[in-house]
């Protein structure tokens, strides 16, 4: 530190970089590679390091090397980058103390869809998993080694920002980069223990109430965990705790909202699994912030139980409605009536390539399904010539077109289907597959609107 303090000479402008205040571990994976890549950059630390990320900066602090926003006031700063935020709010703590100086500001961060409200700023970043993989693709282009230690702390950030890589979020740049730090030495092992982040009595007493208070809520098809808990004073550490929760429970999202009743504040940390649930826009209303997945609000000078009742009913409002059958499942159905013969069934199936089709009665009315089980079944006693009717499965499972895509896989598992007929007013409109439904997981927006092609 006495070194940065001779390097603060009051008379040739400085350089500096910071991140949001609040610092997580993406932020400090974040901040290291920056001194990397511009290391004429004096690092500036928030006043508020997140709990999970508190021991990495005290057991790297020689690493970072910071100076405090305050160290600033005197400064006359040419050049800013700004990591893992392009919100003004969030960095307001450094910009209070930057006097007489219009500099030139760079904004490496990984939610570049996000409105930057920075004036002036320039927004670099690719929509990521980890803010750190952006930044450690470019040390990686560079040809820029790293120490293991520098390694470590930045591996630290990507698994924890992509949520050990199960994130929606995670690309194959996430991996790539981690793979990367992998061989400059970064140590899984201390990895896993700083993403170990419950450890304190507060912490543990803390999560077996959350564990009795929760609540699945099933909002606008969205199955959402919500807790309300009054807490006597602040605790720190708690978001891992809500996060612990949200691993164990496995909802849509999880709005743990606490009342701290000494100094009345509310504070609400939430966690989303879906991108249609897109927490900073929805917090934000309330002045509160973070990223899509991930944001926290506080307020000051509530009333507990007034704002939770407030605040659901707004979730009420407000939560676009999740993914639904009808806007993923295929149009275009292939059916047979059951007065058709086996072997017309089976001739047909072959033709449109599918493993089993529903069959319909002359009314057009879903009456069963046929597969090639069913069809092996006749084929064995020589009944070909049969009528459909006598070997389709007759106790078809269906479903109306708004059922939610949670509720599709629980009938695919509950009843060992892989085809799911969506009927509405006694007719079939459309049908969902084991393959529409594997297509839905894997894309990235979880949007709803274009159906895919069953390849069924």
């Amino acid at each position: 530190m006495l070194l940065l303090h001779a390097l603060l000479c009051y008379t040739e402008p400085v350089d500096i970089a910071f991140g949001h205040s609040n610092m997580d571990l993406d932020c400090l994976g974040s901040l290291i590679l920056v001194k990397k890549l511009f290391p004429d950059h004096i690092l500036v630390r928030s006043r508020i390091i997140h709990p999970a990320a508190y021991s990495v900066y005290n057991l790297y602090e020689d690493y970072f090397n910071c100076i405090y926003p305050k160290d600033l006031e005197k400064e006359k700063i040419d050049h800013i980058i700004i990591v893992d935020t392009s919100s003004a709010d969030r960095v307001k703590e450094y910009f209070n103390w930057i006097r007489n100086s219009d500099p030139k500001i760079i904004i490496y961060d990984h939610h570049p869809q996000e409105n930057c409200d920075i004036h002036g700023a320039e927004l670099l970043g690719k929509n990521w998993g980890s803010n750190t993989s952006y930044l450690g693709k470019l040390v990686m282009e560079r040809g820029i080694t790293l120490g293991s230690e520098e390694a470590t702390i930045a591996l630290t950030g990507i698994y924890a920002d992509t949520g050990r890589f199960i994130y929606e979020s995670v690309c194959r740049e996430d991996l790539e980069v981690a793979a990367w730090l992998l061989d400059m030495g970064g140590s899984l092992k201390l990895v896993k223990s700083f993403l170990e982040t419950i450890r304190e009595e507060d912490q543990i007493e803390i999560f077996n109430q959350l564990l009795l208070l929760v609540q699945k809520k099933l909002i606008r098809g969205h199955e959402i965990l919500v807790s309300y808990l009054e807490i006597g004073e602040n605790v720190p550490g708690l978001a891992p705790v809500v996060e612990k929760i949200m691993d164990i429970e496995n909802p849509d999202a999880y709005f743990a909202i606490f009342f701290v009743r000494k100094t009345r504040t509310i504070l609400v940390i939430a966690r989303s699994q879906r991108k249609k649930i897109n927490l900073h826009a929805l917090l934000s209303v309330y002045g509160g912030g973070g990223h899509q997945l991930a944001s926290s609000l506080m307020l000051r000078d509530q009333e507990g139980p007034k704002f939770y009742e407030n605040f659901m009913e707004y979730l009420r409002r407000s939560l676009i409605y999740a993914t639904r059958a009808k806007d993923i499942m295929t149009r275009k159905v292939f059916s047979i009536n059951e007065n058709s013969t086996i072997m017309n069934a089976s001739i047909f199936m072959e033709e449109v390539n599918h493993t089993g089709i529903p069959v319909l009665n002359n009314e057009g009315i879903l009456t069963g399904f046929i597969g090639l089980k069913d069809i092996m079944k006749a084929r064995r006693v020589s009944a070909m010539n049969a009528p459909v009717r006598a070997y389709m499965k007759k106790n078809v499972v269906s479903s109306p077109p708004d059922v939610t895509m949670r509720e599709v896989e629980r009938i695919f598992y509950k009843h060992h289907i892989g085809h799911l007929p969506i009927v509405e007013a006694g007719a079939l409109t459309g049908i969902v597959t084991r393959w529409d439904f594997l297509q839905y997981k894997k894309q990235r927006e979880d949007l709803a609107g274009e159906p895919f092609d069953s390849a069924e």
